[in-house]
């Protein structure tokens, strides 16, 4: 079989023209048949063109790194800010145990007071277990709370950081960080 002759094709761009076979398969095509053209090839995006999107997926890319950037350091902030709700958070729980056992003990001493003061006592001591109960369940209120605050942060910011890194790693100038 001998070569088929090369057909000299001009490029639309200022470039030394390409040769291309010629496609006998489209003699026998069907008028409106998908085959392509032979005046249909890709054209090569010019220098200019090139460096002007280089320049916009480096600026992309920049962009996107910073606002990752931003969302570490917002969660950094907001690790902080459970941090100290936490300590906070300790130290109320501390000042509430410590009221709870004045009040059993002042309630011990109430009782050992006067054994003949039943009615006032049994009184006294279920109104110091209500109180107790409310503390304890303001306690609990509160620490649920808290809870899911920092929950819906955290999974709010893990989106977040998700969302950047995906466009992070689709960027075209990912090689070029």
């Amino acid at each position: 079989m001998s070569p088929a002759p090369r057909q000299e094709i001009p490029s639309k761009c200022a470039e030394k023209p390409r040769t291309v076979p010629p496609h006998d398969s489209l003699k026998d095509a069907e008028p409106g048949s998908s085959f392509l053209r032979p005046s249909t090839e890709r054209r090569r995006p010019s220098l200019s063109e090139f460096a002007e999107q280089f320049e916009s997926a480096i600026n992309e890319k920049q962009d996107l790194a910073s606002r990752l950037s931003k969302l570490v350091d917002d969660i950094t902030a907001m690790t902080r800010l459970h941090e100290q709700a936490h300590a906070e958070f300790d130290c109320e729980r501390t000042q509430l145990n410590s009221e709870i056992t004045n009040l059993r003990a002042q309630l011990t001493g109430l009782s050992n007071r006067s054994e003949n003061r039943t009615s006032d006592d049994s009184r006294l001591q279920s109104l110091l277990a209500a109180r107790e109960r409310l503390i304890r369940d303001e306690f609990e209120r509160k620490f649920r709370e808290l809870t899911v605050q920092v929950k819906q942060e955290r999974s709010r910011y893990a989106q977040a950081v998700q969302k950047v890194q995906k466009q992070l790693s689709s960027c075209i100038c990912r090689a070029s960080g």
